[in-house]
């Protein structure tokens, strides 16, 4: 076998895949540069209809920053944005707790006096089922028109049906109640 032979054997298979995978990586690269301003786009399209659908009398929302967001005592759940509304109807408060399945992002709506106006789970990795029903609407309406949590743990929170079997993610959910509230309170209210 000569040296011809040996590189047509062995090497040109090697230089054919190197080249596929350069060629696929550069068409990937390519569609993700076209692809990235939509998804971007579409996911604050999608983050306004929530805010506005948690709190449905405002108009319009201005984020707001923050030097100190506030969190759980434990630090497992914190707000990440605070977005208040143009006409002074209240806040919108994006939360991050950990769950079950890892980190779930929530929505709070509080209105002017403080009060919860909605709660809407908008990402999560729970286990679809038990661990999710602590996200049905049903559920979280048990925060609607509710100025203060007692405890960050919803199984010590007094009148409060939690899902036996999904407390992991219940609290998860309380806890990103709780800090929304706190961060409200540092806040002093709607102004």
């Amino acid at each position: 076998m000569t040296k011809n032979d040996n590189f047509k054997e062995y090497g040109m298979p090697v230089v054919v895949l190197v080249a596929i995978c350069f060629v696929t990586t550069l068409l990937l690269a390519l569609t993700n540069s076209v692809s990235e301003p939509i998804i971007i786009r579409n996911q604050a399209i999608t983050a306004t209809a929530n805010r506005k659908e948690l709190l449905p009398d405002a108009d319009d929302f201005t984020q707001l920053e923050i030097d100190s967001y506030a969190s759980s005592t434990d630090g497992k759940a914190s707000v990440t944005e605070v977005y208040k509304a143009n006409n002074d109807t209240g806040y919108v408060m994006t939360c991050t707790t950990k769950s079950f399945g890892g980190d779930l992002t929530m929505m709070v709506g509080l209105d002017a006096t403080g009060a919860v106006t909605g709660v809407k789970v908008t990402d999560h990795a729970d286990t679809p089922g038990v661990g999710t029903k602590d996200q049905d609407p049903e559920y979280l309406s048990q925060y609607i028109t509710k100025t203060s949590l007692s405890a960050e743990d919803v199984k010590k929170e007094a009148g409060f049906n939690f899902i036996t079997g999904a407390s992991v993610s219940g609290t998860a959910i309380h806890k990103g109640v709780y800090a929304a509230l706190a961060q409200y309170a540092e806040l002093g209210g709607a102004k």
